[in-house]
């Protein structure tokens, strides 16, 4: 860990046990931070060096797991360092996209009055705002296939609720604080709620397991109740890359 009298310096690398590490660009979230994450997660899997088993981005950084009887923690660390000193200008807009379908309001989306009434606009407003916002999946975390996907415009910095629904359905549309997370099973949240997707993101029958990943960009896209419960499941996923 790197200290500057007082003040911790990023990046920095620290160890997680005797099979892991992880590279924290800074203490607190922005999306200069977080695609210095996605880049450096980039860069190495470009050449990933023998006993790397997994890494994971997440807001502001990047865990790498490795198998410590193949490759040891000092190696990867300067093989990360050189990579950090390399500046990492790499241009994430060359991504994947997606276009994921999803109801609005109702029974779908049971906060879409309440976040209206936060934010001051109409729930139509609401709706089409978020609609034709494209975000970036951020990283995924908290459940299988869970994506945090943003920033949404400032208006959109809108706080948690303050009860925890026990339990939102896999491809609801949750809001705050310039972010949508869009689960992919059942999950306890306080975010609120205004849509819901046909589309769940993970399915273990699939391969890869999961349709998003970090550096992805997506869009919401309104259809009606109706055409949600027509759609086929078991071939949406091949239809929505753009």
């Amino acid at each position: 860990m790197k200290f500057n009298k007082n003040k911790m310096v990023f990046p920095q690398i620290t160890s997680i046990g005797d099979s892991g590490l992880i590279v924290v660009f800074g203490e607190k979230f922005s999306i200069e931070l977080n695609k210095k994450a996605l880049a450096l997660d980039f860069e190495l899997n470009k050449d990933l060096p023998e006993g790397v088993l997994e890494t994971i981005p997440t807001l502001v950084s990047l865990m790498v797991r490795f198998d410590p009887l193949t490759v040891s923690y000092q190696f990867l660390r300067d093989y990360i360092d050189a990579l950090l000193e390399s500046n990492l200008n790499v241009d994430l807009s060359g991504g994947r996209s997606f276009v994921i379908p999803a109801v609005y309001g109702g029974n779908e989306g049971p906060e879409l009055d309440e976040v209206a009434d936060i934010m001051q606009i109409r729930p139509d407003q609401v709706i089409s705002g978020h609609s034709e916002s494209e975000q970036q999946v951020m990283m995924l975390g908290f459940s299988a296939g869970c994506s945090y996907c943003g920033l949404l415009p400032p208006i959109w910095d809108i706080p948690r609720g303050k009860k925890i629904n026990p339990s939102v359905p896999g491809g609801s549309l949750l809001i705050a604080l310039r972010q949508t997370v869009f689960p992919a099973s059942n999950m306890p949240t306080g975010w609120r709620r205004i849509g819901q997707s046909p589309c769940l993101t993970f399915d273990l029958g699939k391969d890869p397991n999961f349709l998003l990943k970090p550096g992805d960009k997506i869009r919401f896209e309104q259809i009606s109740s109706a055409k949600a419960q027509s759609i086929a499941h078991d071939k949406l996923w091949e239809t929505l890359e753009k």
